[in-house]
C-alpha cells in the first residue's frame, strides 16, 4: 500500500507540473478571434453609438423645457434726468427667472427625415458587423489552415526523413556484405543529410505559424496549443449551381445591404435639404417669467413682477442666397453616387462569388488528382525498396522513388490547404456556412 501511495504521489505531482496545452479546433478558434479582436469590438461600439444618434435625433421632435435666472448688482444706479434733477430709477438688487417650454409642430419634415436616416444608420452599423465578423473568421481560418499545412510539411519530411534513414540502414549493411560500392553508400548518406536543413526548417516554420495563429486569436505567444483538425473536412461533397450560390449571397452579404442602407440615406438627405427651402417652420412657445429688484435681499410683493406668455412661431424661408439650392444639388449627387456604387456592389459580389466557385472546383478536382497520386507513390516505393533488397533495382530507382512520394505527400498537403481555403472563402462569398 505505501508503494502504491508513493507512485500515485509521483504521478499526480508530474501531471500538475505538466504545462496544460490549449486545444485549437476551427470552430473555437472563430469564437476566440470574435471574442477579443479589435477590430471586431471597434465595430460592435459603433452599433452603440448608432444607437445614441438616434435618441439624438428624436429629440428634435420632443419639446424643450429649460429654466433660466439671472442676477444683477448695480454697482451704480441707473439716473433719469427730470425737470433738471436726477431721479433714480434702479434698487440695488435685480432678479429674473424664466421657465421656458417650446414644442416644435412642423419643421418641414426634417426630424421624421431625420429619424429615418438615424435608423438606417443603425442598420448599416449592424451590416458592418456582420461584414466584419465574416471578414474575421475568414481570417482566423486561413491562418488556422496555414498552421495545418505547416504541420503537415513537417510531417512530410519526417517521413521522408525516416524513410532515408531506413534506406542508410540497409545500404550501411550491404556494403559491409561488400554487396554495393562506396559511392552508394555515400550518396545515401548525402541524400539524408540534404534532408537535415529542410526538417530544421519545417520545424521552425511550425513555430512560427502557430505563433501567427496565437497572435491572431489574442494567446500568450508561449502558450503551447495543439491543433485539432477535422480529417472529415475535406470530404467531397456536390456543390450547389452557379445560379443557386448567386442567389444565396445576393441574399445574404452584408455589403448589399450596406448600399441600399447608403442609398436610402441621402434619398433622405435630399429631403432634409428640401426643407429648409420652400417648407415652413412651425413651433409654440410659452414662457413664465419673474422680475425683481430690491435694495435688499427681501422681496415684497410691489417689487415683484410675474408674466406669462405663449407664441406660435411661423418661419417661412425665402431666399437664402442659393445656399439650399446648393445642398439639394450635392444631397442629389450623392444619391446618384450611391445607386451606381449598388450596382458596382451587385457585379463585385457576383464576380466574386462565380471566381470562389472556380477555385473551389480546381481545388477538389486536384485534392482528388493527389489522394490518387499518393496511392500510386506509396506502391511505386514499396517495389523499389523489394527489387533493391533483391538485388534486382537500384538504389537510384529507391531514391527516385522516395522523392516521388515526398513529392506527392506535399502536394497533397497543399491541395488538401487550397481545398479548406478555397471552401472558406465560398463560404465567404455566399455569406452562408458550408
Amino acid at each position: 500500500m505505501r508503494l502504491l501511495s508513493v507512485v500515485f504521489f509521483v504521478a499526480t505531482a508530474l501531471v500538475c507540473s505538466a504545462k496544460a496545452e490549449t486545444v485549437l479546433t476551427v470552430e473555437n478558434v472563430r469564437e476566440i478571434a470574435l471574442e477579443y479582436n479589435r477590430q471586431y469590438l471597434a465595430a460592435k461600439k459603433n452599433l452603440e453609438k448608432a444607437r445614441g444618434e438616434i435618441i439624438s435625433v428624436r429629440s428634435g421632435a420632443l419639446p424643450q423645457v429649460s429654466l433660466n435666472g439671472y442676477y444683477a448688482r448695480n454697482l451704480l444706479d441707473r439716473e433719469l434726468f427730470f425737470g433738471g434733477e436726477k431721479i433714480p430709477i434702479s434698487l440695488n438688487n435685480d432678479f429674473d427667472l424664466a421657465l421656458t417650454f417650446s414644442q416644435p409642430l412642423y419643421v418641414g419634415g426634417k426630424v421624421g427625415a431625420a429619424m429615418k436616416i438615424a435608423r438606417y444608420y443603425e442598420e448599416y452599423s449592424k451590416e458592418v458587423l456582420r461584414q466584419v465578423e465574416a471578414d474575421i473568421v475568414f481570417q482566423a481560418e486561413s491562418i488556422f489552415f496555414a498552421a495545418a499545412l505547416a504541420e503537415s510539411n513537417l510531417e512530410v519530411i519526417r517521413k521522408a526523413y525516416e524513410q532515408l534513414n531506413y534506406n542508410l540502414e540497409v545500404v550501411e549493411k550491404q556494403y559491409g556484405q561488400g554487396m554495393i560500392s562506396e559511392y552508394e553508400r555515400l550518396r545515401a548518406r548525402v541524400e539524408k543529410g540534404n534532408l537535415e536543413p529542410q526538417l530544421i526548417g519545417a520545424e521552425s516554420e511550425v513555430s512560427l505559424a502557430q505563433k501567427r495563429l496565437k497572435s491572431f486569436l489574442g494567446l500568450p505567444l508561449n502558450e503551447e496549443i495543439t491543433l485539432a483538425i477535422d480529417l472529415s473536412d475535406t470530404s467531397i461533397v456536390t456543390l450547389p449551381a452557379l445560379d443557386s450560390l448567386e442567389s444565396a449571397a445576393l441574399n445574404n452579404r452584408p455589403e448589399l445591404r450596406q448600399a441600399d442602407l447608403q442609398k436610402k440615406v441621402y434619398d433622405k438627405a435630399v429631403r432634409i435639404a428640401k426643407g429648409n427651402w420652400i417648407y415652413p417652420n412651425v413651433s409654440f412657445n410659452t414662457t413664465y417669467q419673474v422680475t425683481a429688484s430690491s435694495d435688499d435681499f427681501k422681496l415684497r410683493e410691489r417689487e415683484v413682477s410675474k408674466s406669462w406668455s405663449a407664441a406660435l412661431v411661423i418661419n417661412i424661408p425665402l431666399f437664402d442666397g442659393g445656399k439650399t439650392i446648393g445642398e439639394v444639388r450635392k444631397a442629389r449627387v450623392d444619391y446618384y453616387n450611391a445607386m451606381l456604387a449598388e450596382q458596382q456592389a451587385l457585379d463585385d459580389i457576383r464576380l466574386e462569388v462565380e471566381q470562389a466557385n472556380d477555385n473551389l472546383q480546381m481545388a477538389r478536382k486536384a485534392l482528388e488528382v493527389q489522394k490518387e497520386t499518393i496511392t500510386q507513390a506509396e506502391e511505386g516505393l514499396r517495389i523499389a525498396n523489394l527489387r533493391y533488397q533483391s538485388g534486382i533495382g537500384t538504389q537510384l530507382e529507391v531514391l527516385s522513388a522516395q522523392t516521388a512520394l515526398t513529392d506527392a505527400r506535399t502536394n497533397l498537403a497543399r491541395a488538401i490547404y487550397n481545398y479548406r481555403l478555397a471552401r472558406a472563402a465560398l463560404k465567404k462569398a455566399i455569406s452562408v456556412e458550408m
